[in-house]
C-alpha cells in the first residue's frame, strides 16, 4: 500500500458550490487524516472538476488550455470518457474509497512527470462485483414492531396487488427502462390529486363519482369516504384512462355515512391508490440516478405498510440515495423500493433531491451489526426477515 505523503497534497474543487467545497473539506479532514487541503486552482497540484456545472465542458476545456498537463479528476452523473493521460473520470454518486484511489492515482503521475514515466498502469475506479453481495444491515427505528409485522403478514395476493411482480431492470437498457414507468394523471390516483387541488383551491368538499363506487373528499375534516370495499374499488385504481371524461363537483354538504362505506385520511386513501396504479413501477419522469430524500418519516401505522418499507425509509432518512442503489444495498428487488418511492412521493414524502452536494459523494456502506441476540433479530427484521417466533 502507498504511504501517505508527509506534506499535504494541494487539491481544487472547480465548478463546485460552496456546498460541496464543505463536504471535500470534511471528507479530506474526518476520513483522509487530512492527506489532502482544499486550495484555490492556482495553488493546487491535483484538480477536480464537475461536469455537472454549469457550462462543465467549457470549464473542462479551458481548465486544459491552462493546466495542459495537470492531473484532472472529473466527476459527473453521466458516464465519460477521458481525453488524456492525465485526466481520470469518476462517475457520482462517488464513493468515498474509489474518489482517494483516483486522488493517489493522480498524485503519482506528479511524480512520474519528475522520473520521466510516460504512463502509469490503467486505473479501475469501477466497483467490485462484491460490494454489492452482501445483505447489509441498519438501525432500527424505534417503536415499529406493528409495523415490521404488518409488513411481514402481507399475503403473496396482497402484495402482487401492491408491489407487483417485476423482475429487476438494467437501467441502461432503453427498451428494459420503458416498462417501469407509468403516468399518475391517466388513474383514478391522478384524478384524486386534481380533487385535491380543487378542494384546497375552493376549500370544499369534492365529490370524485364515475363508474366506479362514490369517493367523497371532505376538505376540513381531511377525510375520504368511499361507498364501497377495497376488493370493488381496487379495479378502477388499475386501469389506465378510466377517468376521462369524468367531471369532479362540489359537495353541497357533508353526506351521512352509507352502509358498507369505509373512512380513510386523505394521506392513506391517496398512498393506497398509488400503490395500487404503479404496482411495482415509478411516476413517468423519475431519474433512476438521482438521489431520494424522505421529508419525514412516514406514520406506518396508518399506512399500507409494503415489505422492506421501513429499511427503504430507514437508508433515505440517514441519508439520500438513488432508488438503484437502495434496491442493491438492501439486496431486495427494485419492485419494493420502486413501490415505496410511487406512495411516498404521491403524498409528497419523498422527492428527487436536487442539491448538487447530495449527488457529490456517496452513502457509507452500511455495515452489519457486530451485535448478537434481541438487537440482531430487529435489525433482521427492519430488512424484511419474516417474523421470530
Amino acid at each position: 500500500m502507498t504511504k501517505p505523503p508527509s506534506v499535504p497534497i494541494r487539491m481544487a474543487a472547480i465548478g463546485m458550490d460552496q456546498r460541496q467545497r464543505n463536504a471535500l473539506r470534511m471528507l479530506f479532514s474526518t476520513k483522509c487524516g487530512n492527506r489532502y487541503v482544499l486550495m484555490e486552482e492556482d495553488s493546487s497540484e491535483i484538480c477536480i472538476l464537475d461536469l455537472d456545472a454549469f457550462g462543465g465542458e467549457r470549464l473542462w476545456e479551458e481548465f486544459r488550455e491552462r493546466h495542459p498537463q495537470r492531473p484532472l479528476i472529473l466527476v459527473s452523473l453521466r458516464a465519460r470518457e477521458a481525453s488524456d493521460d492525465f485526466t481520470l473520470f469518476v462517475q457520482k454518486p462517488i464513493p468515498v474509497d474509489r474518489l482517494i484511489t483516483a486522488i493517489e492515482h493522480q498524485r503519482r503521475h506528479l511524480s512520474a512527470k519528475n522520473e520521466d514515466v510516460a504512463h502509469l498502469p490503467p486505473l479501475d475506479i469501477q466497483p467490485p462485483l462484491a460490494e454489492q453481495a452482501g445483505q447489509p444491515e441498519i438501525q432500527q427505528p424505534r417503536k415499529q414492531h406493528a409495523t415490521r409485522k404488518a409488513a411481514s403478514l402481507m399475503s403473496e395476493s396482497m402484495e402482487r396487488a401492491f408491489v407487483g411482480t417485476s423482475p429487476n431492470i438494467d437501467p441502461k437498457d432503453p427498451e428494459q427502462l420503458a416498462k417501469i414507468y407509468y403516468n399518475p394523471e391517466h388513474y383514478l390516483q391522478g384524478h384524486l390529486q386534481q380533487a385535491l387541488n380543487l378542494a384546497v383551491r375552493h376549500n370544499k368538499d369534492i365529490a370524485v363519482e364515475g363508474p366506479w363506487p362514490a369517493i367523497h373528499l371532505f376538505y376540513e375534516s381531511r377525510k375520504i369516504r368511499v361507498s364501497a370495499k377495497e376488493r370493488q374499488l381496487r379495479p378502477y385504481c388499475t386501469i389506465p384512462d378510466a377517468t376521462l371524461e369524468v367531471p369532479l363537483r362540489f359537495l353541497d354538504q357533508e353526506k351521512n355515512s352509507a352502509d358498507g362505506a369505509r373512512e380513510y385520511s386523505i394521506a392513506a386513501f391517496h398512498w393506497q391508490l398509488a400503490l395500487w396504479a404503479s404496482r411495482g413501477r415509478l411516476p413517468i419522469g423519475t431519474d433512476l440516478s438521482q438521489p431520494i430524500y424522505l421529508r419525514r418519516w412516514p406514520n406506518f401505522t396508518r399506512l399500507v405498510v409494503t415489505p422492506y418499507a421501513l429499511a427503504i425509509a430507514a437508508l433515505w432518512a440517514e441519508q439520500p440515495r438513488s432508488l438503484v442503489d437502495t434496491a442493491q444495498t438492501l439486496n431486495i428487488p427494485q419492485r419494493y423500493v420502486f413501490a415505496f418511492y410511487s406512495a411516498a412521493k404521491a403524498i409528497q414524502l419523498a422527492g428527487e433531491t436536487r442539491r448538487a452536494v447530495d449527488t457529490l459523494l456517496a452513502p457509507s456502506a452500511v455495515e452489519k451489526s457486530k451485535h448478537h441476540g434481541l438487537l440482531g433479530r430487529l435489525l433482521g427484521r427492519l430488512r424484511g426477515d419474516k417474523e421470530q417466533t
